[in-house]
């Protein structure tokens, strides 16, 4: 039988396969190019709908079924070479069940980033050896023998650039080792086939000038100037003019800068071209070198966040913890900044602690570099903020975008220009307008309208941008007319404010008002969302007939982006034309009732997923509503200040988002904000014992039994009066109160039952009386009750309250010496909770299968286990609740690792546990043989 190892996959050239029988057959075009569509993006699930578009330009109603016929096939030719289980069905579609180095472009990919970073690090001959090997992967042209649609173009251009960024870096590389005459054929060819590439031009004048060529090299440079003004209409950028002018003094030269065409950690791919920045991005690098705070400060769309992202992208290979990019344009609310830098960060936190205290302990020692993008609306936040983890992270560096700097002590501010017309700005326009109209030339004839359109809109990228989307209707004389006309304001009409605010507010009206009034209309309302959206909330937030069909038109006019998640569409308003669209919302008066109807759906969404929580759709709930917080936030927000009410409600909807999915601390914000505007209508009732709900589990159960004793108070609510009794219970427990606690369970059970109410708190009511008897001792009942609770969630599909029947079923396993059964049972208990972020279910399982380690001899396991889970409490809480019952089995735990070790050694490897992430812990616990020594804790 074979195994993975054996497999061999092959795309950079004719596609294919190999197992350990040899090359296996491929059916033609179409099993050709479905196998290089899995083999890109191996082990990763691709959606049946891309698989259908790699295949069909437009796809046939009977599309689904032949693809899955084509799968079938290849699953029977795989399975005929000994190749077993390889193409796997995963919703939404099938992946590629391989390891990924044993894809050709994978292991193309991986060569060609670690050669770009030797040569970024100054070791060129390391870089040579990984380039040399990168391209010695390539057999011909990418995908040269599947069917030529849509998907095969896009990608053959993509690996087709990497590709040519690998010969570059390899010609820099040798270069640097001196072999300059070596490279000379090779760039000649290169330069003749891809003239528009600046970095090939200098590669190959610093040849012939190492050569002693001078006047070939300055030969060169004319025949490069002539085709870029020729054929693009713009003149060389900056370092190809520096190397002229260096060659014509007869002075030495370095390599060329390496192009940054890798993906740094943390950021996203770029998706155009960046354009002649190097002089800022030079004075970035000299600032970091002095300080470790940047601000690039300058006037909306001036390519602020576009040079900090290029910035990071080339620091990113001296920081040793990389970098995070932390988009904070939908955020309104100040509070939430450093929740949103935790998101962004993966910082996991459900303790009661300030976040911002939190974040400070996970940074201390970090070498990282934290982009704070956007933050000129969240100005003071943003610069307390900066200033705390500055002082408490001695290694971090923060680079912040904003219009404004932030006033903060060891900051350094670069004012980020327009760029300079002639060159830049010139050549922005021509990149951007071959986006939008393949063919689109700067001629002689049009070269000055260029110009003057890029003088009018002041060299603001975004301005020049949104002046090219419309070529595919308008020349550039036309739309330099319609200048005229739009930007009357640049008179000076408006006193007060920047020309090139006005410039920037013009370039958006201007395109705002060459949609359809039906498209504007949407545009205003899409406005309302924070974040990005469906188009189910589209339709039903905005109203209006055929939404769908004027998305996509908007969409068509990059307007909206578009993202897939989870196999759903999900739209995106830039920034800047949100803003725009809520101001024609004020405007007209209209925000008000907009703002309503999003509260309206969300309250809709909110309520959706409690149902839909008890049942076999948690993981759905969870991705959906996760994916919506932003929106939750903004509703939440506007709550706050006009719907106290229709906060409380939706707070206490969101219980299984709190409760469930790891959100603890926010959870608790929202909730004290609400009840601490003094509302006293029935929707206080749920805000109450849910609020009490996160506080217990956090551990702070003298908040909790205040809020939990006011709901109680309130007998008209029956309902709220038996789940606040639920979590009085769970109280209880906590403080090691067994009997007050289990006959509070008890009659909370009678009560939701008697009411009617089923649901996963009505199941935790069976698991909280279960531990709540093992830890008195009487283990049948405990199993008893767990497996009642455990019958039931798996009768309604439900995972998470069935996860705590498995931690009391290992428990009781445990004391009963079941050790294998115990294991099981609390694997099962951990992989649920891993799957919600359920930080406090994954510290439970994680300290009880410690616990099991120690039993079972494995000492040095258990101590690592410890630990890793020494790091997990504090961010949900008091550890262990502060209970001595629930302590008991890590107290033993601890006492036999310790016997078995030593000191020495208990410490050695708690340490060792204690640098493991929550992910590295949750593997070691659930897969021990496959831990590896890991990577410290971020």
């Amino acid at each position: 039988m074979s195994t993975l190892e054996d497999i061999r996959v092959r795309v950079l050239g004719p596609v294919e396969i190999s197992g350990p029988l040899g090359p296996v057959a491929l059916r033609g075009r179409g099993h050709r190019t479905l196998l290089a569509r899995l083999a890109v993006r191996p082990g990763q699930p691709v959606a049946s709908s891309a698989l259908i578009d790699a295949l069909w330009d437009e796809a046939p109603p009977t599309a689904p079924k032949t693809l899955r016929s084509h799968v079938a096939h290849m699953r029977r030719d795989l399975r005929s070479a000994n190749v077993l289980n390889m193409i796997v069905t995963r919703d939404p579609g099938y992946l590629l069940r391989t390891p990924p180095f044993s894809v050709d472009v994978v292991r193309f990919e991986s060569l060609a980033r670690r050669g770009h970073q030797a040569l970024a690090s100054g070791d060129p001959r390391a870089a040579a050896d990984q380039l040399h090997a990168a391209l010695s992967l390539w057999r011909g042209d990418a995908l040269d023998d599947c069917r030529q649609g849509q998907w095969v173009r896009q990608e053959c251009a993509r690996l087709g650039d990497a590709r040519l960024d690998a010969q570059e870096d390899l010609i820099g590389a040798e270069l640097a080792l001196g072999r300059h005459g070596e490279v000379l054929g090779e760039l000649s060819g290169l330069v003749a086939t891809h003239p528009f590439r600046e970095r090939l031009w200098e590669l190959l004048m610093l040849a012939l000038y190492r050569s002693g060529r001078q006047a070939e090299a300055l030969a060169t440079f004319r025949r490069a100037r002539s085709t870029l003004v020729e054929q693009l209409g713009v003149e060389p950028g900056t370092r190809l003019r520096r190397l002229e002018t260096a060659i014509l003094a007869e002075e030495p030269v370095d390599e060329p800068p390496v192009s940054l065409h890798a993906v740094a950690t943390g950021l996203p791919a770029e998706l155009t071209s960046f354009v002649d920045r190097e002089e800022e991005l030079a004075k970035l690098g000299g600032m970091f070198a002095g300080g470790r705070l940047v601000t690039l400060a300058g006037t909306g769309g001036v390519g602020k966040s576009r040079l900090a992202l290029r910035c990071a992208g080339q620091l990113s290979a001296t920081t040793q913890g990389g970098v995070r990019l932390v988009e904070l344009a939908g955020l309104n609310d100040r509070a939430l900044v450093p929740h949103a830098v935790a998101e962004a960060l993966g910082v996991r936190d459900q303790s009661g602690r300030s976040p911002v205290d939190v974040l400070v302990d996970v940074l201390r020692d970090q070498d990282m570099l934290v982009v704070l993008d956007n933050c000129e609306h969240l100005l003071d936040a943003c610069a307390d903020f900066v200033s705390v983890l500055l002082k408490g992270c001695p290694r971090l560096l923060v680079l912040v975008t904003s219009r404004q700097p932030l006033g903060v002590e060891g900051e350094q501010v670069l004012i980020v220009p327009p760029m300079p017309v002639e060159h830049a700005a010139m050549r922005l326009f021509a990149e951007r307008a071959r986006a939008v109209v393949a063919d689109f030339e700067v001629t002689p004839e049009n070269v000055r309208t260029v110009a003057d359109l890029c003088q009018r809109l002041d060299g603001i990228p975004l301005a020049i941008e949104l002046a090219t989307l419309v070529l595919r209707t308008l020349s550039p004389e036309q739309i330099l007319s319609r200048l005229d006309d739009r930007f009357a304001l640049l008179s000076g009409a408006r006193r007060g404010v920047m020309a090139r605010h006005q410039t920037m507010r013009a370039a958006v009206e201007w395109s705002f008002e060459l949609c359809t009034p039906a498209e504007r209309a949407l545009w205003s309302r899409l406005s309302v969302f924070a974040g990005s959206f469906d188009l189910e909330a589209a339709e039903h937030v905005c109203g209006g007939e055929d939404v769908l069909s004027l998305v996509a038109r908007l969409v068509d006019k990059s307007v909206l982006s578009t993202q897939q998640v989870g196999g759903i569409v999900r739209y995106r308003l830039l920034e800047t034309l949100r803003q725009f669209g809520s101001d024609q919302l004020i405007a007209a008066g209209a925000l008000d009732g907009l703002r309503r109807r999003h509260l309206a759906w969300f309250e809709r969404v909110a309520s959706w997923g409690e149902r839909e929580w008890f049942g076999p759709n948690q993981a759905l709930v969870f991705s959906r509503i996760h994916g919506d917080r932003a929106n939750f936030r903004a509703a939440l927000e506007f709550c706050l200040k006009s719907d106290v009410p229709a906060g409380l409600r939706l707070a206490g909807t969101l219980w299984y988002y709190w409760v469930g999915c790891g959100v603890f601390a926010e959870g608790r914000r929202w909730l004290d904000a609400l009840l601490r505007k003094g509302y006293l209508g029935i929707e206080r009732n749920k805000a109450l014992w849910v609020n009490g709900y996160v506080a217990t589990l956090q551990g702070d159960t003298a908040a909790a039994l205040k809020m939990l004793d006011e709901c109680r108070s309130q007998s008209v609510d029956v309902v709220a009066l038996a789940y606040a009794t639920y979590v009085r219970g769970a109280a209880a427990v906590f403080d090691d109160e067994l009997a007050t606690g289990s006959e509070l369970l008890a009659e909370a059970n009678k009560s939701l039952t008697g009411l009617g109410e089923l649901n996963s708190n009505v199941v935790m009511t069976k698991v909280g009386l279960a531990i709540t008897v093992a830890f008195a001792g009487d283990l049948p009942a405990a199993v008893a009750l767990a497996q009642e609770a455990h019958a039931v969630s798996e009768q309604h599909g439900e995972q998470w309250a069935l996860a705590y029947a498995h931690y009391v079923l290992a428990f009781a396993a445990c004391l009963e010496g079941a050790l294998g059964q115990a294991v099981a049972h609390a694997k099962k208990c951990l992989a649920v909770k891993q799957t919600f972020n359920d930080l406090l279910g994954i510290a439970l399982s994680v300290e009880l299968l410690a616990l099991l380690a120690a039993l079972s001899g494995e000492a040095e396991r258990a101590a690592r286990l410890l630990g890793a889970v020494a790091g997990i409490w504090p961010r949900v809480g008091v550890p262990l609740f502060g209970s001595r019952n629930f302590a008991a089995p890590h107290e033993q735990c601890e006492q036999l690792a310790r016997s078995a070790l030593g000191d020495h050694g208990y410490l050695q490897a708690h340490t060792a546990g204690a640098r493991l992430t929550i992910d590295q812990a949750v593997t070691m616990a659930l897969h021990p043989r496959e831990s590896r020594p890991q990577t410290p804790r971020m």
